[in-house]
């Protein structure tokens, strides 16, 4: 049995997350990422942080135009951004949402490793430097293909720049995962895998935080990219009733369970009836 669409009329607003939502990949990741923080700030304008990216570019031209290859071209970037604003990470980022958000993140000047690359390849873009996203596990970093090798950069450590095989080495040390696994997660990444880990980065600490009011739009665009998913139809609903929508809960839920395993179906029966119950209490 299909589910039923999700109303994704909340987002009129966001114009890049509604391409992803038809499969598009002109996607704005900055614009993007800033729809994602308007969830936990209404009144968010996107003007101030399309601003520092622009100046920091300003900033940078000249000092671009006189470099002598792109190895050249990323330190001056890392300069900028981690040397004289001081733009990198610290283990707490990983406990706090403002670490996901790039207005915070530009104030406070610490974020995840995902935000503070995407200020990196944003920074870059404007200066014609075609630097992207790799979407490493546990530990997202930039990447550049010139015309003799790749290069990285890993913004959450001071901005280091990495041959490939010195960024592998790292990479399988702190994950714990072999080279030759770790390679292909080096390739750029698609606008969509991007703006997923970030909702997922949320969705995980927002759960850890049991904070279900912050972790409901985090989900329900989760389940929007992923319409045919009964895990995340399931987990919307759950999230639903512990964010006190007992009635939506109710739906999505009773929708998911001919599709789910036996283990899930007792447990999502459950919620069910907790929820009506609650919903009869009201009424």
């Amino acid at each position: 049995m299909a589910m039923k669409p999700l109303d994704v009329s909340r987002f009129h607003q966001d114009e890049e997350f509604s391409k992803l939502l038809v499969g598009r990949r002109d996607v704005d990741l900055v614009t993007a990422a800033l729809e994602i923080a308007r969830d936990a700030d209404p009144e968010l304008s996107f003007q101030p942080t399309r601003d520092w990216i622009q100046q920091r570019a300003d900033q940078l031209t000249l000092k671009i135009a006189s470099c002598a290859d792109e190895r050249e071209m990323l330190e001056q970037v890392v300069q900028c951004l981690s040397g004289e604003y001081g733009l990198r990470g610290e283990d707490d980022c990983f406990s706090r949402a403002e670490s996901s958000f790039l207005p915070q993140v530009i104030a406070s000047r610490r974020g995840l490793p995902i935000t503070l690359s995407l200020l990196y390849c944003a920074v870059a873009e404007r200066l014609g430097i075609a630097l992207q996203l790799a979407p490493a596990p546990q530990h997202v970093v930039c990447r550049l293909q010139t015309d003799r090798a790749v290069l990285y950069v890993d913004p959450f450590t001071e901005g280091r720049v990495l041959s490939e095989a010195e960024c592998l080495a790292w990479l399988s040390v702190r994950t714990q995962i072999a080279p030759e696994v770790l390679l292909p997660t080096l390739k750029p990444a698609a606008p969509r895998v991007v703006v997923e880990r970030m909702l997922l980065n949320l969705k995980n600490l927002y759960a850890k935080q049991s904070n279900w009011a912050a972790l409901w739009p985090v989900q329900y665009r989760l389940t929007a990219l992923n319409p045919t998913s009964v895990e995340a139809c399931r987990d919307l609903g759950i999230i639903a009733a512990h964010a006190g929508r007992h009635g939506v809960a109710v739906t999505l839920l009773r929708e998911c369970v001919p599709q789910l395993s036996e283990p899930d179906k007792s447990v999502v029966m459950q919620q069910i009836a907790d929820s009506a119950r609650k919903l009869a209490q009201w009424n």
